[in-house]
């Protein structure tokens, strides 16, 4: 229906592109025998100029090619999408029209006739995709990072985790890969401990003995093997909780389960219900692939979150983690800060097309105090 609509409004926007300056003589224009292909031709012109639209948009506004000032590339948006669609239908009136004397978009005759039943209606177009961007023809595929896909090395020891924290967290990788993350959420106690079965009790006589300082722990093992996310949280907020902190002047990417970018900084909801404000820059935070980017402004730690299998356009947030945060954020503000925007959700997809080959050391790459 999306592609239906917005073929029905370009064909109404190409008659009255074609007939607008015709005035009273329109019927005689549309019974000239070019007239069906012109009409039809600037249709599929209009398509074309929408998709270049919207690909600028997400180049320039989205990815922030440029700048991260918002204000700049809004103006740069608008320049370069109104140029480039000119400078493409001026070369398409001198091939239609070799004869015409001089440039035919620049004439008098143009200027004061056709033009001002072309160029307002792709203007409002402009400023459309920039309100709506989910409502463009086509999503380009926005990154929040560039990614770089190497074979993760096997381990060098085979472990067999405990057979309860598989039962309890095991990740089937093929929904992973296809963004349907069936992992089973692990909760935090006050302690910053799973309420876990005892990891620690009889071994099964078959395993394989431990020789791996790395691979040691049951959860580690298990993400290391199944890239179970709720047991690497664990065990790494786990990690963190028996570090002995100085005073801080850092936090680290672990703490951060939402981060609200701003023009020089940035807002950081943690995971331990605190907020703080960092000073980062929108490269620092695409170069981390645990931080996805959602919306605009909003990135989030996923680590934390996982994506219904019945609600696949959703974030859902660790019950723990989400408990200690409801004092800084509501349900409603909560909500609308961690819902996918349409043009961004394929970065989600992005995600999980990566988790095989993510290091869980970025997650200790540190961010400075503002």
């Amino acid at each position: 229906m999306h592609y239906v609509v917005y073929l029905f409004l370009c064909s109404i926007c190409s008659l009255w592109i074609n007939l607008g300056s015709a005035g009273l003589d329109s019927a005689e224009r549309m019974a000239s025998k070019r007239f069906i292909p012109v009409w039809i031709g600037t249709v599929l012109l209009l398509l074309v100029y929408a998709i270049l639209i919207k690909y600028i948009h997400t180049a320039l506004v989205v990815r922030q090619r440029f700048s991260s000032n918002a204000k700049l590339n809004f103006i740069t948006y608008l320049v370069y999408a109104s140029s480039i669609i000119l400078a493409i239908h001026g070369l398409i009136l001198e091939v239609l029209l070799p004869d015409s004397e001089g440039l035919v978009l620049l004439s008098y005759a143009y200027l004061t006739t056709d033009f001002w039943f072309f160029f307002p209606p792709v203007f409002l177009y402009i400023l459309f995709i920039h309100r709506f961007p989910e409502w463009a023809l086509i999503q380009w595929q926005p990154y929040g990072q560039i990614t770089i896909h190497m074979t993760a090395p096997e381990p060098a020891a085979t472990v067999k985790p405990n057979k309860l924290l598989l039962q309890l967290g095991s990740v089937d990788n093929e929904h992973q890969s296809a963004g349907e993350n069936q992992d089973s959420f692990v909760q935090i106690g006050k302690g910053g401990t799973a309420d876990l079965p005892e990891a620690t009790g009889p071994s099964d006589p078959d395993a394989v003995p431990q020789d791996d300082e790395v691979s040691s722990d049951p959860l580690l093992a298990l993400w290391q093997r199944d890239r179970n996310r709720p047991a690497l949280m664990v065990y790494l907020l786990r990690q963190l909780k028996e570090e002995e902190l100085p005073e801080q002047n850092t936090i680290k990417c672990l703490q951060a389960v939402i981060i609200v970018k701003e023009q020089r900084s940035a807002d950081v909801y943690r995971n331990d219900g605190k907020f703080c404000r960092i000073d980062v820059t929108t490269k620092v935070l695409r170069a981390n692939p645990w931080l996805v980017k959602i919306s605009a402004k909003v990135y989030v730690n996923m680590l934390y979150f996982r994506v219904p299998v019945n609600r696949p356009t959703e974030l859902e947030l660790n019950e723990s983690v989400r408990s200690e945060l409801q004092r800084l954020l509501p349900e409603e503000r909560f909500r609308k800060l961690v819902t996918p925007s349409r043009a961004l959700s394929s970065n989600i997809n992005e995600f999980w097309g990566i988790l095989k080959t993510l290091d869980e050391s970025k997650l200790d790459e540190g961010f400075n105090l503002v």
